[in-house]
């Protein structure tokens, strides 16, 4: 048996960086593969990125020792904020977190390397994890000769519902670029024929907006499933969002944060572009950045995965609560476990997914069918 944990995004920049696991460090240690998604890039290099101040700087390097530390076996790189400072502070972190014995995925000094899968060995089997993104500038994706991050892009088109009502709301519709799906699906048929379990990770998805998946999300998971994925994790939405089975195969649309640090380097938006964005998120029931989205911002779960004889044999989740900013793990069993639960059955029914869930001692488990 080999068992995989996984969480959401992650980024640390606080006085005692390893503080960020304490509740953690044992459980991912004790996990064969532990997997993570870093909103951030740590180095001390590099320049700030074409498209502005978007995040939090890479140049407090205080958080990148806790990567290690917490046990992580693998970090997607594939982020909106990896190329803020360059491609410099970029390749300088994949060396950093490589140098300390961690594979990297989503990112690399070039589109061939930012598409190559994480390769873990063990009980006599081969895991794969890929890593794409699908919310980033477009000078942020990886190409031929130039660093980035590995795309997985959308097209987005909006309709109006009343065509001779000038400012009513529209029907928003998305689907993925097809030369980057296609890519996806090359590169998990070839991870498929290598390995025995293939898992794609994903930073996509509508940011702050409650149970809410653009349409181009399931096209792209089953895809992926289609081609020989066996599990989807997603993040990027910074709230947990809803689950899924497709063929047998669970599709996780965001494991939410895990944690979520700033710090100095991060400077506001301009104030009126921060209130248009605020009003407009408002009109489908979201919260912004910049404002406090209540308790479901602070909902989190760490996932794992139990693999035998080339296949996912059960998937599950321990409840995870973020308090004063670091995550604390509770049993299902536990009232503020319960809450946790009770809100992912919610946003799967309010997003017409299909995953069913149920307590399994302290863990929630998936029904994979």
């Amino acid at each position: 048996m080999t068992t995989i944990s996984a969480v959401g995004d992650v980024r640390v920049f606080r006085d005692n960086p390893e503080s960020f696991a304490d509740g953690f460090r044992d459980y991912f240690h004790a996990m064969d593969i532990s997997f993570c998604q870093s909103e951030s890039v740590y180095s001390d290099k590099g320049s700030e990125g074409s498209s502005g101040p978007r995040g939090a700087s890479p140049r407090d390097v205080r958080g990148y020792p806790a990567f290690a530390a917490a046990g992580f076996d693998v970090v997607s790189l594939a982020s909106n904020h990896t190329m803020d400072w360059g491609k410099d502070a970029l390749l300088d972190c994949i060396e950093r977190m490589r140098g300390d014995g961690m594979q990297t995925i989503g990112a690399g000094k070039d589109l061939e390397e930012a598409r190559a899968p994480a390769n873990f060995d063990h009980d006599g089997g081969r895991i794969a994890i890929l890593g794409y993104c699908s919310v980033a500038p477009m000078s942020y994706y990886a190409v031929p000769g130039r660093a980035g991050i590995a795309p997985m892009r959308a097209i987005t088109h909006y309709e109006p519902l009343e065509e001779d009502q000038p400012g009513t709301p529209c029907e928003v519709m998305t689907w993925p670029v097809k030369r980057d799906l296609d890519a996806l699906i090359e590169d998990v048929e070839k991870a498929h024929r290598q390995a025995d379990v293939v898992l794609v990770s994903l930073h996509w998805g509508v940011h702050f907006a409650p149970a809410l998946i653009a349409d181009y999300q399931p096209t792209v998971a089953h895809a992926a499933i289609d081609a020989g994925a066996d599990a989807i994790i997603g993040h990027h939405p910074h709230i947990l969002k809803g689950i899924e089975i497709y063929r047998g195969k669970p599709v996780f649309y965001s494991l939410g944060n895990f944690c979520l640090d700033t710090n100095s380097g991060y400077r506001p938006t301009d104030h009126y572009w921060r209130d248009k964005l605020k009003a407009a998120y408002k009109r489908f029931g979201a919260a912004t950045p910049y404002e406090d989205h209540g308790q479901e911002a602070n909902y989190s779960m760490v996932l794992k995965l139990d693999v035998s004889h080339g296949a996912i044999r059960r998937a599950s989740f321990r409840p995870v609560i973020i308090e004063n900013g670091t995550p604390v793990m509770y049993s299902a069993a536990d009232r503020q476990g319960e809450a946790v639960l009770h809100y992912v059955r919610d946003i799967t029914e309010r997003a017409g997914l299909n995953g069913t869930v149920c307590v399994e001692g302290d863990d929630v488990l998936v029904e994979m069918g």
